[in-house]
């Protein structure tokens, strides 16, 4: 259960009630009788508000008693094809989930769609209409890019969002002139746009950013704080930050909401009271409550367990958490992590795959992230070369002795190693761009 993710859990939860007729759910849905409550039936002019309360009930928010969630619950993983069916389902109703399933697993580990709407309506016998609506949805999820069938239309999704009239144009140049952008036509498209060759260069510039292959390191992808989602996903494990100090909350089930049934244990008493009860009764009975009870302990283990690790991650990674700046991210293993909570790194492994964390400042992120000390360098070394001097490119050595300086030591080639997974040009590549 410890590896269950929301969705998972919740899936897992709905079976079990439906095979255990010993395990009950409390229902919350309806109004749990508080004091006020209540009142409020057998004394309602007790509580009118009297003159002290004026002010405090007129500075309350509108509809402030009837405020909802507005998030819609998904979640991802370390996989490509799971990160994008956690961003679908919160999208799409359930019976969109075959469609969701099939499109997912058709796509390249770069993240490009190798079928077509026919070939999905076909084969989960659905309709073109359906199977082109998954495909759409896919195609807005993160990364920017992914689905696409071709390099020419998935840099012209990563280009859908263009605010700056650099970033438009180049979308512009990817959608309709891609032919010269490929050639670096400057002197074409300058003439095409009625723009001086700067802008066509400046226009270049953005497309050079993009990532042709936005499947791999998805975490990382240009444009976007590495590992924070845009689209709305379940976080299992959220982290505030309050006057009192940090509170840690894991999302989802709770063993307070559940209970064993009365008859069951009341029956299961009376039988092991009896001389000679009825064996197959007893039996039946017993296993049932005791799977019940086992249930329950395991949310209540899975529970703790997240806890145990939310405290840790608060006390190493609080800058990080604080901010959501990769900078503030501290070098972590989960074999680290396992060992200071005296845990064994299978569990850790089995807490942490295919969850969400909502950091502080309110970014979600995947939990792969605090695992991902690259994630630091990477940020550090693209921090340095926004600020250097374009016609005086930096070599890796020296970028290499600017981490340093900055506690974070490193050799050469993993400078080169980082700035090629980041899709950064070398230095002389820089200057002649």
């Amino acid at each position: 259960m410890l590896e269950l993710n929301q969705v998972q859990l919740e899936s897992f939860i709905r079976s079990e009630l439906e095979e255990n007729p010993a395990l009950e759910r409390y229902d919350f849905s309806e109004e749990i009788l508080t004091d006020e409550a209540i009142l409020k039936s057998i004394a309602p002019q007790e509580l009118k508000p009297g003159s002290t309360d004026r002010e405090f009930t007129r500075s309350l928010p509108p509809g402030s008693q009837d405020q909802t969630d507005w998030m819609e619950f998904a979640t991802s993983s370390d996989s490509l094809q799971a990160h994008l069916r956690g961003q679908l389902l919160s999208e799409l109703p359930s019976e969109f989930h075959g469609l969701i399933e099939y499109v997912t697993e058709s796509l390249s580990s770069t993240g490009y769609l190798e079928t077509t709407a026919e070939e999905a309506a076909l084969a989960m016998g659905t309709s073109l209409e359906d199977a082109e609506r998954v495909i759409a949805e896919l195609k807005l999820c993160e990364p920017a890019g992914v689905g696409a069938q071709s390099l020419q239309e998935c840099l012209a999704l990563q280009l859908r969002d263009a605010t700056t009239l650099e970033a438009k144009l180049a979308r512009q140049i990817v959608v309709d002139r891609f032919d010269d952008l490929v050639h670096r036509s400057v002197r074409t498209l300058a003439r095409a746009y009625r723009a001086l060759p700067e802008v066509i260069e400046r226009a270049f510039a953005e497309v050079a950013k993009l990532n042709p292959h936005p499947g791999q390191d998805f975490c990382s992808h240009s444009g976007h704080r590495p590992g924070s989602f845009s689209r709305a996903v379940t976080p299992d494990l959220t982290f505030t930050r309050t006057e009192q100090g940090w509170q840690i909350e894991v999302r989802g089930a709770d063993p307070t909401q559940f209970t064993v049934n009365r008859a069951y244990s009341d029956r299961l008493g009376i039988l092991e009271n009896k001389i000679n009860p009825d064996k197959e009764e007893k039996q039946h009975l017993a296993e049932h409550v005791d799977r019940a009870k086992r249930f329950i302990d395991s949310i209540g283990h899975r529970n703790k367990t997240m806890t145990r690790i939310g405290e840790y991650l608060v006390t190493e990674q609080a800058g990080f958490i604080s901010t959501g700046d990769v900078k503030h991210l501290r070098s972590l293993t989960r074999s680290r992590l396992a060992l200071a909570l005296g845990l064994h790194e299978s569990a850790v492994s089995r807490a942490t795959a295919d969850k969400f964390v909502q950091l502080a400042n309110g970014d979600v992120i995947a939990f792969e992230m605090f695992f991902n000390s690259a994630l630091r360098v990477q940020q550090a070394i693209r921090e340095i070369l926004e600020h250097e001097n374009p016609n005086r490119p930096l070599s890796d050595e020296r970028i290499a002795a600017m981490l340093a300086e900055q506690g974070i030591n490193i050799a050469r080639r993993t400078v080169n190693k980082y700035r090629d997974k980041s899709r950064l040009l070398s230095s002389r590549r820089r200057k002649s761009a």
